[in-house]
């Protein structure tokens, strides 16, 4: 009988391991706050669909986190509104951007020309996905970025922590433009 309870404690250790290895856990807020600005600046300076040349004075920022902008063949994961912490520390962050950041809780509380979509003010959208951290140290953030009707783009970026400093290392799966 001790055999038996012994392998089915190893079972037990074996499966509890495996579960601890899971892709994804939940991050810290500053952790949230240094990949999630570290992931507006990239879409903002760079991969704005217009060769990184685009500076916009308003860069609206959602609220709701929605994985499928990365990808919108994927399913929606269950979307979090974004704490009142991490929306300021972001807004704090980007500060050295020429652009001031206005937090909308949709893409409907902003104002777009009836003919192009383009946004009003010169603005840009930037809606977030979820922070998915890996085994490696890495985490996955899906971004978009919407100008007008055909002036978009979004993917999944890659980051990593490197001397305590979260960059972009990379995309990973579909990335469209319009």
């Amino acid at each position: 009988m001790r055999k038996l309870y012994f392998l089915l404690a190893i079972v037990f250790v074996v499966i509890q391991l495996g579960g601890c290895s899971a892709t994804f856990s939940k991050p810290t807020e500053q952790d949230s706050i240094a990949i999630y600005q570290t992931v507006i600046k990239q879409i903002y300076q760079h991969d704005d669909t217009f060769g990184g040349t685009l500076k916009n004075p308003t860069l609206y920022i959602i609220r709701a986190t929605d994985d499928t902008v990365g990808d919108p063949s994927l399913r929606q994961s269950n979307s979090v509104i974004l704490s009142e912490t991490v929306q300021l520390g972001i807004t704090s962050a980007l500060t050295n951007l020429s652009t001031s950041v206005v937090w909308v809780d949709s893409s409907d509380q902003v104002s777009l020309d009836s003919d192009t979509g383009l946004v009003s003010d010169e603005g840009v959208i930037i809606t977030l996905g979820n922070i998915k951290y890996k085994n490696s140290g890495k985490a996955l953030v899906a971004a978009s970025i919407y100008v007008a009707r055909l002036a978009a783009g979004g993917k999944t970026y890659i980051l990593e922590k490197k001397d305590g400093v979260w960059i972009v290392t990379g995309t990973t799966g579909v990335e469209w433009i319009s």
